[in-house]
């Protein structure tokens, strides 16, 4: 559905943004080890978003959005809000708390107080959670007069990319804020920006 040349762009975006992290030194603690484990697997969930999207496997794509959304939430979350206790915890197999409140604690933050990730999580979350959950809109999706088979948009399949490529870039910076890197932060900042313009 994507052409080639769109997947090309969007492995070289993503290969971009790992390239950027390559051989960064990062703290050795268990605040950096959660955070960063959370914000890395959101990274990783795009790779995997990019690689479903050129099979083309669209149901399992469109599942992991939800998931590299949380991951990102949590990895800022416990890189900025957690207690020592909540992060040891976190490491130690606890849940942390459910995502309203770790959007609350995150907005908080100086760096935050927009709102924009709980505008994010309003007016996308009951899609992300039917995509994530296999819920009755993503069923919709594989009906066709003809059967039961993949019916997805070019506009749906292209939003879904749109999305994965924002929480990779947020992951990045999230990376970057961790690092105290600032010159990292502004040239994923300039070519997220480009990206944009694609």
């Amino acid at each position: 559905m994507l052409t080639e040349q769109e997947l090309v762009a969007a492995n070289d975006y993503g290969e971009w943004m790992r390239l950027a992290l390559h051989d960064k030194y990062i703290p050795a603690n268990n605040r950096v080890r959660a955070a960063a484990g959370c914000l890395v697997i959101a990274q990783d969930h795009h790779h995997a978003i990019v690689a479903l999207l050129d099979v083309p496997l669209y149901a399992s794509c469109f599942s992991l959005v939800r998931v590299a959304f949380e991951a990102y939430i949590r990895g800022e979350w416990l890189a900025l809000c957690a207690t020592d206790k909540a992060v040891d915890d976190f490491l130690n197999g606890e849940e942390p708390p459910k995502v309203d409140k770790l959007l609350q604690d995150i907005e908080g933050v100086e760096t935050f107080n927009d709102q924009n990730l709980s505008k994010i999580k309003r007016h996308t979350w009951r899609s992300l959670c039917a995509y994530t959950h296999t819920g009755g809109l993503h069923v919709q999706r594989w009906n066709t007069a003809e059967g039961i088979e993949p019916n997805y948009s070019r506009a749906e399949v292209a939003e879904v990319l749109r999305f994965a490529e924002i929480i990779l870039a947020l992951s990045v910076l999230g990376m970057a804020r961790i690092m105290k890197d600032e010159a990292l932060a502004e040239r994923v900042w300039e070519r997220f920006s480009q990206r944009v313009q694609e």
